[in-house]
């Protein structure tokens, strides 16, 4: 997902390229491996069947390495996929790659936000069914820059780890509130995530909009200071999703993969430093830093609620519609209706 080489893009560019990503936080390659649980820690949730005859049904699901992915690794690692009738095999995944994925039927989920909902809407065949957590999205400036709140941003050069990714899509909706066109009205630069630090060190960037934990991570070295952040707005920002084609062939499995998905959730709430040990120990995300991820986690809001799920990919699909990131055209009701049948 990260691209090695700077790229500046006009706002014009920014406008035809509002495509898709989902909760990042490191690149770094991982194998495909099935699941294997460690001793299960105690569960609020029921226990469900495996698939049909017993055995268990053998899926795909996608990472971006992420600190927010959480639930996903600690629902391998403490055995709750697999108490579903699950065994999952991992993959890394970028923007690309997990709409290849889908439409080939190699990937029959992940986790899904806001990067991706232009994709969506232009057609991406993926259901939502849940929401998963709230935050894990950070912008950050300089300490001591004379920029105190998004609306300072204007003329400013802000650097992305993508374009169309969701730091950008998050960002942009809180320029348009601001009386800011993101299209016009700023510079974007694009940098690997574990360059944007540096880049604003350089001057290169006045400010940077990332997943967690790299704006933490400025923050706490005491040289950033955060203006940006949608862990202090009650409101997902990362759903289930399951591959269209899977959850029509397979509704079942499709119910049973949000219900584990909920319960590692709601263990990951109540353990916060544990999923960041576990998430480090066991090399899922890239940052090493225990501490930092165990407060991120802490920060976030694991909990399941599919109605306020659904009421939140509205009020987001509704402030992109008229920050112009989705066509004027688009039904966003129709959408809803048709994308979460959670």
């Amino acid at each position: 997902m990260m691209r090695k080489n700077l790229l500046k893009l006009s706002g014009a560019a920014v406008a035809l390229a509002m495509l898709l990503a989902g909760c990042a936080g490191s690149p770094a390659a991982q194998s495909a491996s099935s699941a294997q649980p460690a001793s299960a820690p105690e569960s609020s949730a029921q226990s469900a069947p495996a698939s049909s005859g017993g055995q268990p049904a053998k899926i795909t699901l996608g990472t971006y390495n992420g600190t927010c992915e959480a639930p996903l690794y600690a629902g391998i690692e403490n055995g709750t996929f697999k108490k579903y009738g699950f065994d999952v095999s991992l993959v890394n995944i970028n923007a690309n790659t997990l709409k290849e994925g889908l439409a080939s039927g190699k990937i029959q989920g992940a986790q899904i936000s806001a990067g991706m909902f232009k994709a969506i809407e232009q057609g991406l065949d993926i259901k939502l069914t849940n929401g998963i957590h709230t935050g894990c999205i950070e912008g950050v400036v300089p300490k001591g820059s004379p920029i105190k709140s998004v609306k300072d941003l204007k003329g400013k050069t802000i650097g992305i780890d993508s374009i169309g990714g969701v730091p950008q899509v998050l960002l942009s909706i809180d320029l348009g509130k601001a009386g800011i066109d993101p299209k016009a009205g700023v510079q974007w630069r694009v940098y690997p995530q574990a360059q944007l630090e540096q880049a604003m060190e350089k001057g290169e960037i006045d400010a940077f909009a990332a997943w967690d934990p790299y704006g933490a991570l400025a923050v706490n070295s005491g040289k950033a200071v955060k203006i940006f952040g949608n862990s202090d707005k009650d409101t997902y920002c990362c759903y289930v999703g399951v591959s269209g084609a899977y959850a029509q062939k397979n509704p079942e499995l499709a119910e049973k993969l949000t219900a584990a998905w909920a319960e590692a959730g709601n263990w990951v709430e109540q353990h916060p430093d544990e999923a960041a040990k576990m998430a480090v120990d066991k090399k899922y995300i890239s940052s090493g830093d225990e501490i930092a991820n165990s407060k991120l986690l802490g920060d976030y809001k694991f909990v399941s609620d599919k109605k306020k799920a659904k009421t939140d990919f509205t009020s987001t699909l509704q402030a992109m519609k008229t920050q112009g990131i989705l066509d004027p055209a688009t039904d966003v009701d129709k959408m809803v209706q048709s994308v979460f049948i959670g």
